[in-house]
């Protein structure tokens, strides 16, 4: 037996009391939305108690982690240090004790657990869809000189959004009547027309 076997043979588990435990981390993160929850473990663990661990914090991360901005950003953080922490404690405690005696560790996967797989996959789904929409929206009109807005049309583009078009067009609902640098002086819609703003009254 080496010298690190021995070592790790002194250290007991904290979980069951069995020899050849090493020190580990892992963390969690579940999410409410509006707030988010960070779980961890920290102590001295056997191979098989490890394992048990790795796949507990794994599970409850990829499933409840990813439904708010904050835990899913801790979500890819703490998945990914969980991946490195259990590697490396699965290189130092290799073995476990059996009652027959020790054996090889068992692995545990996180990839074979399909509902965390299949919630994941939503998840990371919905944000890229969510950030494809932001990167998207269609975004005003920057002009360095505001008086070619005065006249012009505008039509709905969706999201909250207006786009300019033909005054001819049947599309057409507003027109810009006047420049003005406080958005508090038109009596309605409006848009940003460069440091200033253009009111817009409905194209009759």
């Amino acid at each position: 037996m080496g010298e690190i076997d021995k070592m790790l043979a002194e250290v007991k588990c904290e979980n069951c009391g069995s020899g050849f435990a090493a020190h580990i981390r892992l963390d969690s993160a579940s999410s409410r939305i509006i707030w988010w929850n960070h779980g961890k473990i920290e102590r001295n663990l056997c191979g098989g108690c490890a394992e048990f661990s790795y796949i507990s914090m794994q599970r409850r991360t990829l499933i409840q982690g990813w439904w708010g901005p904050l835990s899913a950003l801790a979500t890819v953080f703490f998945g990914l240090r969980n991946v490195k922490n259990i590697s490396e404690h699965r290189k130092l405690v290799s073995t476990m004790e059996t009652e027959k005696g020790p054996i090889n560790r068992i692995q545990l996967l996180v990839r074979n657990d399909n509902a965390a797989m299949i919630v994941s996959s939503i998840a990371i789904l919905i944000w890229v869809s969510i950030g494809y929409a932001i990167y998207s929206t269609d975004t005003a009109p920057i002009d360095s000189s505001p008086a070619t807005y005065m006249g012009t049309c505008w039509e709905d583009a969706g999201n909250n959004q207006l786009r300019e078009t033909n005054c001819s067009s049947s599309t057409a609902q507003y027109v810009v009547y006047k420049l003005t640098s406080s958005a508090n002086d038109c009596a309605g819609t409006y848009i940003s027309a460069g440091i200033q703003y253009a009111c817009l009254i409905e194209n009759n």
